[in-house]
């Protein structure tokens, strides 16, 4: 019981402290308005190539879905990073590391509300999709993409935590943030097809728990049941628990070597 109270009091306050930085109507502002703009842009861009004849009619409905699967990554990735940041720069970060609480229910619960946060993303976005891009989701198997957009979001908290545990050791971890929330448009499948990237470079894809996770949703809206996408779901899952344990190995690291050195700032 002990863990399950810092683990969900972690989530609540994670939550509660970015609105420290972020008023609640830009936040409410943010969470109409990006999925919109960004969907937006990339299907346009497909509609160009409709025009020009240099694509199939399905790539409004193929970028649409992919783009609404990827606003998760704004709350899973770059939200988390951000309890990095603030942890540094606002002086809580010792305060995290004297305390006796339990590290990993500490660690992993600060990133879990993002995940209920990022679904409410999606769900906005999947009605910009509807209603604005003509996406059709009348044979969307409801509960495969319930669970699909539930699983990728809390993968990506994970690989969210990974990225945050890594910028412990740098002074502004807002950069890597920046970074990865732009490098999963080019690698996960979000605008076009992974096999469509150059060979050799193909596999980085895989690392990304979002990848799967778009394959997943465009398949369940589709109309693919549980069953059909399981072993995307699993693929995923390995993934997304794999990034929790190294991000938690280098949030480790870097209190033992942070108590050794005395350096919070930059180790």
């Amino acid at each position: 019981m002990s863990l399950l109270r810092i683990f969900f009091s972690s989530a609540v306050f994670s939550f509660k402290a970015q609105f420290s930085w972020l008023y609640p109507p830009m936040w409410l502002a943010m969470k109409l308005v990006m999925p919109l703009s960004q969907m937006s842009f990339f299907v346009f861009v497909g509609q160009f190539l409709i025009t020009t004849g240099n694509a199939s009619v399905d790539i409004v409905a193929y970028i649409a879905i992919g783009n609404a699967m990827t606003v998760l990554s704004w709350n899973t990735i770059f939200s988390v990073i951000n309890i990095t940041s603030h942890d540094k720069w606002d002086g809580t970060l010792p305060l995290v590391l004297a305390t006796p609480a339990h590290r990993l229910p500490l660690f992993v619960g600060r990133a879990m509300i993002h995940v209920f946060d990022g679904m409410l993303s999606v769900a906005i976005s999947f009605v910009y999709a509807v209603f604005l891009f003509g996406v059709n989701f009348g044979n969307t198997d409801i509960l495969a993409l319930i669970v699909v957009v539930f699983l990728t979001a809390f993968t990506m908290a994970g690989f969210g935590l990974l990225i945050g545990g890594f910028s412990f050791y740098f002074r502004n971890p807002l950069v890597f943030a920046n970074i990865f929330t732009f490098v999963l448009l080019i690698f996960c499948g979000a605008n076009f097809p992974v096999h469509d990237l150059p060979q050799p470079i193909q596999f980085i894809s895989y690392i990304f728990p979002l990848t799967y996770g778009i394959d997943a949703g465009r398949k369940a809206i589709a109309g693919a049941t549980l069953i059909d996408i399981a072993p995307l779901l699993g693929q995923m899952l390995i993934v997304g628990f794999i990034s929790i344990v190294l991000g938690y190995v280098f949030f480790r690291s870097f209190e033992h070597v942070a108590r050794k050195t005395g350096r919070l700032e930059a180790v």
